[in-house]
């Protein structure tokens, strides 16, 4: 039987396609169809590419566009790997290869002939002296003169750009050969690199450390079957997937999936999984594909919940699981998304439970200070009442005094004999009568009055699994309620976090709260967001800082590798307002100018009154349109998205400007008010998060700038 020939999207093609004008786009989709459909129809005329690798051709889409196709020297699958204006088409594929690795099976994309000044030019050799054979170690000191041949081809390395991976000296020269090798090459050699041995750095790509047996170097179908080749090729299964595709071109990073995240989204596992990584390093996007791949396995009736802390973020899963899963699809149906307490808050209506959710910090401080008054205890600081029943009463949902007198208050800075604890609770027992008599709940009341009742209703639980992002920032009560949403059992919990993206609560231990995640815990390493420059200095903020790894343990970023270089992020801080004001404007239209658009770049705050009353009035007067993104409300109209630094939480940026980063702003002054010296130090460690998360927004450039003297965490390096 002959098979029907198939079409291979690569990432590139799909980043081309994005910048075409609309109405080429029509033409390309066309194309892309009547190929799909048949691509050796005698209608579509290949053309042969001089100077180009031997498989390339180009197809025409109209008189000025062209389509760069890869023709497989056998087999059934063609490859759509750049589309543009005649002229830089041909410009694009001129030097690029494309080519099966003999070692590793891997459909590899790299360049050669053009190469950075340091390394010596690669210059691919005769087609017929580029077959494997054996090369001969260099034993010149260098980057990888530890390594010798035979381990580099295992890495990935073509054999044409071995000698310019030979020739590096250093991480600056691995950075300049970076655009031009494979990209699960460039892993690998990014891990020797910062010291690993070949084992590991494969391992951490979800390659053996042997050559792969029996490579058939021209069987393309084989080769784009791998996991590393499908992170940048999709083969097309039929036409709704190719429209699905090309109707979403920006969304293209929901396709593409490394290896090691692909393993995640679709492990089978015995029990809850965890999983940590530095910002930038997909873990949100990974769990958007474990949800779908959950959901499709779900029977009729059947539900999955997807669940994080903030509604902001809850809405952007919505929207990004309706394109992954596609409107009306079987698999969006079985999926319910709402952040926690607005599910708490749901179930606890729909049985009947009638109350007000107290929200607003003033009149939490107010009721306190009135409990306070009426009894009439003095000896202790006001502020260290709610900071108590935060961090202790709530955090362990204490009901009554004798568990309150033997409660266990590690970290807490405050010491209390006995006295002081049976005072203290006279205080909390009158502040929760008036939240009784008034019919309002704090939300850690509201969650965990809506797990009590869950567990006494009969029958099993609402849904079959849970997917929950953001799990540094949830509870012990919040992580008992996701605990009890799901039976246990296989695949019933998948938590994705990152302690040093805490901006929110405080560490919790999740096998306390009934969570086991021992031998089910894996970590991402790789950062896809922003470049090198951008996440050092953001891991700069937090140098020193001890970060829990969400279960007693603690994590560290060893490892965290961005694949980008990139450029310095330039911190400036003036003497005066205004001069600040003028940076921001300049710096704005420069990026405008340079062609980021202003919906792809953001002004962040500490707080959100400044945007309001300063940064968008200034904006508005040079002729910079803006938005505010507040809430959970979509961002509506063209313009620079404004944002104060825990709305940017889940969000991404081409570009970024941190302003107002000036001493006690940031960190607020406010925020480290506690008579408390360990609440204070949490306090402080929150708003180091908080500017970490802030900065790791930026994909491109980051800029960051303030006036009078500057916030002390801009000292660490």
């Amino acid at each position: 039987m002959t098979l029907k020939p198939r079409v291979a999207l690569s990432r590139e093609f799909l980043t081309a396609y994005s910048r075409l004008p609309v109405g080429i786009q029509k033409k390309v989709r066309e194309f892309t169809e009547k190929f799909q459909q048949d691509p050796t129809n005698p209608g579509i005329h290949f053309e042969r590419i001089q100077a180009a690798d031997d498989k390339v051709r180009s197809v025409r889409i109209d008189q000025a566009y062209r389509a760069i196709v890869v023709h497989p020297p056998r087999g059934d699958v063609y490859l759509c790997v750049w589309v543009d204006h005649h002229d830089e088409a041909y410009r694009w594929v001129r030097n690029k290869r494309f080519e099966v690795n003999p070692a590793s099976g891997v459909f590899q994309l790299f360049e050669v002939e053009t190469a950075p000044s340091k390394p010596p030019d690669p210059v691919a050799p005769p087609r017929e002296e580029r077959r494997p054979r054996a090369v001969s170690r260099d034993t010149r000191t260098g980057l990888f003169a530890a390594h010798d041949d035979e381990a580099l081809l295992l890495a990935g390395v073509p054999l044409p750009l071995l000698p310019s991976v030979r020739c590096l000296a250093n991480d600056a020269d691995l950075d300049s050969l970076r655009p031009h090798l494979p990209e699960d090459a460039a892993e690998v050699l990014y891990g020797l690199a910062m010291g690993m041995g070949l084992e590991e750095a494969l391992t951490e790509v979800e390659r053996a450390a042997t050559r792969k047996p029996k490579v058939d170097v021209e069987d393309f179908a084989a080769a784009l079957a791998e996991p590393a080749s499908q992170r940048q090729f999709l083969v097309v299964q039929g036409d709704r997937d190719l429209t699905a595709v090309l109707n979403q071109p920006l969304a293209q990073w929901r396709v593409f999936l490394h290896p090691t995240q692909q393993r995640l989204a679709t492990m089978q596992a015995n029990g809850p999984v965890r999983v940590l990584g530095g910002a930038g390093t997909g873990k949100t996007v990974v769990l958007m594909h474990r949800a779908r791949h959950l959901a499709s396995k779900l029977q009729e009736g059947e539900k999955l919940l997807v669940t994080t802390f903030t509604r902001n973020l809850a809405a952007d899963l919505l929207d990004n699981l309706r394109t992954l899963c596609g409107e009306g699809s079987n698999e969006l149906r079985r999926i319910e998304v709402t952040n926690l307490h607005a599910w708490a808050m749901q179930f606890l209506t729909r049985n009947q439970v009638r109350y007000t959710p107290l929200t607003e910090a003033r009149e939490r401080q107010e009721r306190m200070d009135l409990a306070i008054d009426e009894i009439g205890e003095s000896s202790l600081p006001r502020t260290f009442f709610l900071e108590e029943w935060d961090r202790i009463v709530l955090a362990q949902e204490i009901l009554d005094r004798d568990s309150y007198l033997t409660a266990r208050r590690t970290g807490r800075g405050v010491r209390l004999d006995r006295r002081q604890r049976a005072l203290a609770w006279d205080v909390f027992a009158r502040y929760r009568q008036s939240l009784e008599r008034d019919r309002r709940l704090e939300w850690q009341d509201v969650v965990r009055e809506a797990r009590l009742l869950l567990e006494k209703k009969v029958g099993k639980p609402p849904f079959q699994a849970v997917c929950a992002d953001e799990a540094q920032d949830f509870t012990a009560s919040e992580l008992r309620l996701l605990r009890a949403l799901a039976p246990r059992g296989p695949d019933d919990l998948f938590l994705v976090g990152d302690g040093h993206q805490r901006i929110y609560g405080q560490p919790v231990v999740m096998s306390q709260c009934g969570i086991d995640v021992r031998g089910r815990s894996r970590k991402l390493k790789l950062n896809y967001r922003t470049t090198d420059h951008i996440a050092r200095r953001g891991i700069a903020i937090l140098h020193g800082v001890p970060i829990d790894d969400l279960d007693g343990g603690s994590d560290t970023l060893r490892g965290y590798t961005s694949l980008r270089t990139g450029i310095e992020p330039e911190i400036t801080i003036f003497g005066k307002e205004s001069q600040e004001a003028e940076f921001v404007v300049q710096k704005l239209r420069s990026w405008i100018a340079a062609g980021t658009l202003p919906e792809n770049i953001c002004v962040a705050t500490r707080i959100g009154q400044p945007l309001k009353s300063r940064y968008q009035p200034i904006l508005s007067q040079h002729g910079i349109a803006s938005v505010i993104l507040e809430g959970d409300k979509e961002a509506a109209g063209p313009g620079v998205r404004l944002a104060t630094m825990h709305r940017m939480k889940g969000l991404e940026f081409q570009n970024v400007l941190l302003a107002n980063v000036s001493e006690g702003v940031v960190p607020l002054a406010a925020a480290l008010a506690s008579d408390d010296p360990t609440a204070r130090s949490a306090a402080l460690q929150q708003e180091r998060c908080l500017l970490y998360v802030a900065c790791t927004r930026a994909r491109d450039e980051l800029a960051i700038c303030g006036y009078g003297r500057p916030s002390p965490f801009l000292s660490r390096e």
